[in-house]
């Protein structure tokens, strides 16, 4: 659950924790004063999965490349007029862009 500052009139600014669904607060809890949500500058936000890391970008750059490289074989292969060479190689490159 979320806390939100309020800023009494009497009292000052203090922190409730409250559901997002919840209304808020109209009247201070300690002395009944009107109270007014103010917005915090303390945000907690918690990036999950993969790609919010410089470490997953790299991961992923390095793995194409290597399929690039792969690649460059082929094309090798074909250039130097090994046709059985090429079909052998293009399976291997194949089954690794598959497995990736």
């Amino acid at each position: 659950m979320p806390i939100y500052d309020y800023k009494c009139e009497k009292c000052g600014n203090f922190e409730k924790q409250q559901r997002i669904t919840e209304e808020a607060l109209k009247e201070c809890p300690n002395c009944n004063s009107k109270v007014e949500r103010i917005i915090s500058k303390n945000v907690g936000v918690v990036f999950k999965g993969q790609g919010f890391y410089k470490t997953d970008t790299s991961l992923i750059k390095d793995k194409m490349r290597s399929l690039n490289k792969e690649r460059q074989t082929d094309n090798q292969a074909i250039l130097d007029g090994d046709v059985a060479g090429f079909n052998k190689q293009s399976e291997k490159t194949e089954k690794k862009v598959l497995e990736s």
